[in-house]
């Protein structure tokens, strides 16, 4: 054995077997056999190593190397919202909550495309709903009654960021805002309408009576006040005898 495979195999955790398979110039095939006299020699899984590996310096370098343009294929790929954004209404906040379960290594039992499939929803959705998950684990503790955790969840993130005493502090301004809304409607219910009155109008005419003749129009007059309209008499002044007009001239 070499010093290199030596190393390897001593190695105490999945941490220092990532770091000592790193420095050794081993080909592909020679370390695939050592990591699996490894496994069975310590306990460990490959699981085990694909964690170490992830978390180790050279490989996250290596992994984000390219990554934007992975991450944009994947998050078209496993996009199922159709272009619709759905809310988290109570029901599937529940559903979320039950089907967010880790294993006993502290990890998701479901990829987060696997949860954006049968929610038909986007990854970026899944993962905003796997964030507040932690928050109010952080909040509330793990023992915390369902009831309470899914009133948190529906918060916004926000919300959850300022601490558990503006999430108590929205919840008493949320019900003082319903019983204000429900004391207005109930006065409008009560409340009389008012009549309308319509404008006042000319009355309306009555129908003719049935055969009736149609009165006749009187004729326009002066109006009411002035003098009466039938004519004066005409002042007939008798004619003067001859001779009557030297005899009164004498007379003077």
């Amino acid at each position: 054995m070499t010093k290199a495979e030596i190393t390897i195999l001593d190695s105490r955790n999945p941490d220092e077997y990532i770091e000592a398979s790193l420095k050794s110039r081993l080909n592909p095939a020679s370390k695939a056999r050592l990591a699996k006299d490894w496994m069975g020699k310590t306990g460990f899984t490959r699981e085990d190593i694909l964690y170490a590996r992830n978390r180790h310096p050279y490989w996250r370098k290596k992994k984000m190397e390219g990554s934007v343009e992975r991450t944009r294929r994947r998050l078209e790929e496993h996009n199922y919202s159709s272009g619709e954004s759905l809310p988290w209404s109570r029901e599937r906040v529940e559903e979320f909550l039950s089907l967010n379960a880790k294993d006993k290594s502290e990890r998701y039992e479901r990829k987060d495309w696997q949860l954006a499939e049968h929610f038909g929803s986007s990854i970026p959705s899944i993962q905003y709903m796997r964030r507040k998950c932690r928050k109010v684990e952080n909040l509330l503790g793990a023992r915390a009654s369902k009831a309470k955790v899914i009133e948190y969840l529906l918060c916004a993130e926000s919300v959850l960021s300022r601490g558990s005493e503006a999430v108590e502090a929205s919840f008493v301004a949320s019900k003082e805002r319903a019983k204000v809304a429900a004391k207005a409607a109930k006065a409008a219910a009560g409340s009389p309408k008012l009549a309308v009155r319509k404008p006042a109008g000319k009355p309306a005419a009555k129908p003719a009576r049935k055969g009736a003749k149609p009165l006749a129009r009187k004729p326009a007059g002066k109006p009411s006040g002035s003098k009466s309209a039938v004519p004066r008499r005409q002042l007939v002044v008798p004619a003067r005898k001859p001779g009557s007009a030297a005899k009164q001239a004498r007379a003077k």
